[in-house]
């Protein structure tokens, strides 16, 4: 009797031990979680708490952000995919989610095609490519006949490996049959600053992060990625127009869920995203982003992903980007 009262307090202690735990890895009752994959302040966090009021409404429930941040998006997607699919937890993509499954070393914890039900494609931004004013080139053509002049004395900066900002860089040197070196930093800001200081010869950036500096005189634009002019920087070509239109890199935010979410909640969440996509003072903050909103269907969507996986796979082969 001694021994089984000795167990079973042992075994009570440990139970409350645990149902701490338990219930902070709980979901709160009336909530629906959106997954964003890295820390928060980014472009990916501010859409998803622009949009997060608009799902709750559309579900009854309390939208509320989680930022799980690593591996370049990677964890807080597989916090996605593992998810119970019930319509309470949905992920927010950049274009990491179509780009990493090609770079990756290692097999990614999740399949991109197979653990997502794609919901909609919320938002584009496109990718100015800026020079430092002092290289002697006012169009992609001229900066592309500098370099190859002189291959390898022309660099490009990014916001680290995978990125969109990179991929844009090795899609010109493919496009264009250049040799120029990436040298990857830990965020755009400080891959700018070392443009204009001339360590580094250029780098692509969204209009609003880059169109201050292009106007101080700091930076040069040569040409924007996109099927159009951005409204925020018309005087800047496209890539296109510049005569190189395989570079059309652009920064893209969607929302997914774990497969198997239901079919009506997917189309319920879609049809809010769609309808608050319209909304003048959603607009207006997607334009000071320098965001261009889509608001496809979940079909659409699902398509667009698989066209961009072997895409980029594609690219990645071309170009052999190495990542570490």
């Amino acid at each position: 009797m001694r021994i089984s009262r000795i167990f079973l307090a042992a075994a009570v202690a440990v139970l409350c031990a645990a149902a701490p735990l338990a219930a902070q890895s709980q979901q709160a009752p009336g909530t629906v979680r959106l997954i964003v994959p890295y820390v928060p302040g980014g472009s990916t966090d501010t859409v998803a708490r622009l949009i997060a009021p608009y799902i709750g409404k559309a579900l009854g429930a309390t939208a509320i952000v989680e930022n799980r941040a690593g591996a370049n998006g990677t964890i807080g997607l597989q916090a996605v995919a593992r998810a119970t699919p019930d319509g309470t937890t949905f992920g927010v993509t950049d274009s990491a989610f179509v780009v990493s499954p090609s770079l990756s070393k290692i097999p990614l914890p999740y399949d991109t095609r197979k653990d997502f039900k794609p919901v909609v494609l919320m938002a584009a931004s496109p990718q100015v490519l800026t020079i430092n004013p002092q290289i002697p080139a006012k169009t992609v053509a001229e900066l592309v006949a500098l370099a190859k002049q002189s291959p390898g004395k022309y660099s490009f900066a990014s916001a680290g490996p995978g990125t969109a900002i990179h991929i844009a860089g090795e899609q010109l040197k493919v496009s264009a049959g250049i040799n120029i070196l990436h040298v990857p930093y830990r965020g755009l800001g400080p891959a700018m600053t070392d443009v204009m200081g001339k360590q580094v010869s250029m780098v692509f950036g969204g209009p609003h992060t880059t169109r201050q500096q292009v106007a101080a005189g700091n930076l040069r634009a040569l040409a924007i990625t996109g099927t159009h002019r951005s409204p925020a920087m018309p005087d800047v070509m496209t890539f296109a127009e510049a005569g190189y239109p395989d570079v059309d890199m652009v920064t893209t935010n969607g929302l997914v869920a774990p497969a198997g979410t239901p079919d009506a909640i997917v189309q319920k969440v879609n049809q809010a995203v769609v309808q608050a996509l319209k909304d003048p003072a959603l607009k207006h903050h997607f334009d000071e982003l320098g965001l261009e909103p889509i608001g496809d269907t979940p079909q659409e969507f699902s398509a667009w992903i698989d066209t961009q996986l072997d895409k980029w796979a594609k690219l990645v082969k071309q170009a052999n980007i190495q990542t570490d």
